[in-house]
């Protein structure tokens, strides 16, 4: 008779895997631990702001996105790319852009892809239209021509991935460009002054914010950055670039009156963030009281 509750059998040996957090900052593999059912944050690459005559709209955020309940088996590899945030737009001499769009990051699994998508451009001018470029979060609007802001959740997905650029329409040639959006909160229009980009939000795994938009540049005051890495906009100046490895959107431009020579701020590069649960296992024959008390706790794997 064995000391499992009065079941004949083995006696049990405990096989505990920990928790694991991995946090990927550049493109790699993961190799899970054991048989269980994993949760993902996956946030992508920001977009760069834009350059404008007057100033430049703020760059979106990358599209972020939460996966749970995934089911992987022991030692499975999965690929990894992390995107990078989009370019910023150099020094225009005579010429002005929209900002770059980030890239999307994602994780493969079994060979089915999660992903988000990069956020978009901040707006500028002489560019092509719509100037706030579509992307996980939209590109805010530039002063000047190409003023309204893009769309966010583009391509669409459910739950949403991003909110929409602001728009500069109400002022189009003020010198005040709008935020870009970020995954918590759309970029704010302008309305006498430029706008700050969207808020970020927090992923469940680490409880850390990312993708905050990039904030609007201005000829006086500047957006300020969307909290999740957000760039700043330009005062008279550049924007500033988003934080790496979060998918803030970069800044828009401002412009130093009399000249046309400030670049615009880069967006940040993405992120993903894998939870593997703790995981309880062992050989042999358990009495039905204890197997109770590990399913109950969420620990029991067969």
């Amino acid at each position: 008779m064995s000391g499992n509750g009065g079941i004949i059998g083995p006696n049990n040996t405990i096989q505990s895997i920990s928790e694991k957090v991995t946090s990927f900052t550049a493109t790699g593999c993961l190799t899970t631990q054991a048989a269980a059912n994993i949760q993902m944050t996956v946030v992508a690459g920001g977009g760069s702001g834009g350059v404008n005559g007057n100033s430049g709209g703020g760059g979106g955020a990358g599209g972020f996105r939460n996966f749970s309940c995934i089911p992987v088996s022991s030692g499975l590899v999965a690929a990894v790319v992390i995107g990078g945030g989009g370019a910023g737009i150099p020094a225009p001499g005579c010429q002005t852009g929209n900002g770059i769009n980030g890239d999307l990051s994602k994780i493969t699994i079994s060979c089915v892809a999660y992903q988000s998508d990069g956020g978009g451009g901040g707006g500028g001018q002489e560019a092509p239209a719509p100037g706030g470029q579509d992307g996980g979060s939209g590109g805010g609007g530039g002063s000047n021509d190409y003023y309204t802001g893009g769309s966010g959740n583009t391509p669409p997905t459910d739950p949403s991935q991003g909110n929409d650029g602001g728009s500069a329409a109400a002022n189009p040639n003020s010198g005040y460009g709008a935020g870009g959006g970020g995954a918590g909160a759309a970029g704010a229009d302008t309305s006498g002054a430029a706008t700050a980009g969207g808020a970020g939000t927090s992923s469940p795994l680490n409880c850390t914010t990312y993708a905050g938009g990039g904030g609007g540049g201005s000829t006086g005051s500047a957006g300020s950055g969307g909290s999740g890495g957000g760039g700043g906009g330009g005062s008279q100046g550049a924007g500033s670039a988003g934080t790496v490895n979060t998918g803030g959107g970069g800044g828009g431009n401002g412009r130093t009156p009399g000249t046309r020579n400030n670049p615009s701020g880069q967006g940040g590069s993405g992120i993903v963030i894998v939870k593997e649960p703790k995981v309880t296992t062992a050989p042999g024959v358990w009495s039905m009281n204890t197997v109770y008390d590990y399913v109950k706790a969420g620990t029991w794997t067969t």
